[in-house]
């Protein structure tokens, strides 16, 4: 019984060894491939993408920390984002990556740091140009993000309204944050003031609270606010301000959104 033993050991052993040894050596890393999911101004190759990564031909692919991988070659490239990082066995991996794209602008310095959805530092440049220029002012290095609550979920509203980056980017302007008295409750509450290339001034009041909703408003708001004209003098529609809010004491109206307008700093009666 103890013989039979000893040989039911030593074959699992050396099962065991011959599995070590074949991934030290059959499971190694030998290909990468990258797939790219978004259109790029900029081309990657495998080998950019192998060196960035920190990784080297042969080197184990059962036990790699792709996590690491991932965060070496998000820095290396601040303009990759890394979706997945796919194992082929048994000696290849494929880079699923998109390219992100500048949407804010925040001041630093003299120049300006261009950030993507998600406030990632991509680049610093001279102007602010075709981006959603932020208040406020930073020092940050290129593949830092920046910590500023409400600007992930103020484009993830805009894109939940059927709209594109590239339409935000062709209405918003400047974003600035402002305070508010909650009509109800009397606390302070913050918002975002938002100021349209054509210069009209957008509050949404308590961004903590049904933002994408309150931005469902305003694009209803802004399609249909020149058919006041008639009620309302004409100068007053053109120049007023836009104020958003929603019926944040009652759980049952929380999403229901209303607007008013302020002109020369007086609620306008409609």
């Amino acid at each position: 019984m103890k013989k039979k033993w000893i040989i039911a050991l030593s074959c699992i052993l050396v099962v065991v060894l011959t599995i070590v040894i074949l991934s030290f050596t059959l499971f190694t890393v030998q290909n990468v491939q990258i797939d790219m999911r978004t259109s790029s101004e900029n081309s990657y190759t495998a080998d950019e993408v192998l060196n960035a990564s920190g990784l080297n031909k042969g080197q184990n692919i059962i036990f790699l920390n792709k996590d690491e991988v991932t965060d070496k070659l998000e820095q290396a490239y601040p303009y990759i984002e890394v979706i997945n990082v796919e194992t082929k066995f048994p000696h290849t991996l494929v880079f699923h990556i998109a390219e992100r794209v500048g949407f804010y602008a925040i001041k630093s310095g003299d120049n300006f740091l261009k950030l993507d959805k998600d406030l990632k530092v991509l680049e610093i440049c001279e102007s602010a140009d075709g981006l959603i220029l932020l208040d406020g002012e930073l020092n940050l290095s290129v593949g830092e993000f920046a910590e500023i609550e409400g600007l992930k979920e103020f484009y993830d509203a805009v894109l939940s309204n059927n709209r594109t980056p590239k339409q935000a980017l062709s209405t918003f302007k400047i974003i600035e944050f402002f305070q508010s008295e909650n009509e109800i409750y009397h606390t302070m509450e913050m918002g975002l003031k938002l100021t349209l290339y054509s210069g009209r001034e957008v509050f949404l009041h308590n961004y903590s609270s049904f933002l994408a909703e309150k931005v469902a408003k305003f694009y209803a708001v802004l399609s249909e606010i020149y058919s006041l004209v008639g009620k309302l003098d004409e100068e007053v529609v053109k120049s007023s301000q836009i104020h958003i809010n929603n019926y944040i004491g009652s759980a049952q109206e929380g999403q229901n959104c209303y607007f008013y307008l302020t002109y020369q700093g007086e609620r306008v009666s409609i």
